[in-house]
């Protein structure tokens, strides 16, 4: 028999309970994304990173980074760049469980890297303590979120981390479903629209782009915000990928 609720978890349930009433109810990526936000300040929580990884069969090598925010800048740039996906060893040991986990208390089974040591030397004297969270979808669409605790928190229970864990579950299948939802049959993108969607999700910035296809940045920008009203999405990433989940990318060479 469980012991009494303390006051945190208390709140906790409460936090959780309104999230998932409200999650079903967002048609939009910004509207899910504040809903989030909303949650991970009530928690506790000083930063939050969802990296959205690719179906079974996409292609893509490395995640897709959704929400970063209140991580060093530094850490915001490689999740950006996909450049510390090689290099973090926690990411593949969260992916290969099913539970959430605390930073401090994640079990390295292999000898750790240089580089993979140093990096969690780094992180941990910038963001402290947290929490990581492997998310489950459709055709391995799957992902993980990576939580920081404010320095004032007090320790997080398990029941917490449980509460914690559904409402991230919960959000990623609501992403999902909007992500992979149908679109009116009269989409249609541009070929230049499909053009620099597809170098997007090659990892290309715009002045790269522009290089590429011998236009202006200013006109790479124009034609990616016609995509975006197209594809009822507001920014690059999201463009990309329901782009690509639509089959309205050409293979680039």
């Amino acid at each position: 028999m469980h012991g009494r609720l303390s006051s945190f978890e208390i709140v906790a349930d409460k936090i959780a309970t309104s999230f998932l009433l409200h999650v079903g109810d967002c048609s939009t990526f910004s509207s899910l994304n504040a809903l989030c936000l909303r949650a991970v300040a009530r928690f506790g929580m000083k930063a939050i990173a969802y990296h959205h990884l690719p179906a079974i069969g996409a292609g893509d090598d490395i995640g897709v980074n959704v929400i970063c925010l209140g991580f060093p800048k530094e850490l915001m740039d490689n999740f950006e760049a996909g450049s510390s996906i090689g290099v973090d060893p926690t990411i593949q040991l969260v992916l290969s469980g099913t539970r959430a986990q605390k930073w401090r208390e994640v079990e390295y089974t292999d000898r750790l890297s240089k580089e993979g040591q140093a990096y969690l030397d780094y992180a941990a004297s910038k963001v402290g303590d947290g929490l990581n969270v492997p998310v489950f979808g459709p055709n391995g669409r799957n992902g993980y979120v990576s939580l920081g605790f404010k320095p004032d928190r007090p320790d997080i229970s398990d029941h917490e981390m449980m509460l914690i864990q559904s409402c991230c579950q919960f959000a990623h299948l609501k992403y999902c479903e909007l992500l992979l939802s149908k679109l009116p049959e009269l989409l249609k993108l541009s070929r230049r629209e499909k053009e620099i969607l597809s170098w997007v999700a090659e990892g290309k910035g715009n002045k790269v782009i522009a290089g590429i296809l011998s236009l202006s940045e200013s006109s790479v920008i124009t034609y990616l915000e016609r995509a975006f009203k197209k594809l009822e999405v507001d920014n690059r990433i999201t463009a990309a990928l329901r782009a690509s989940s639509l089959g309205k990318l050409d293979h680039m060479k």
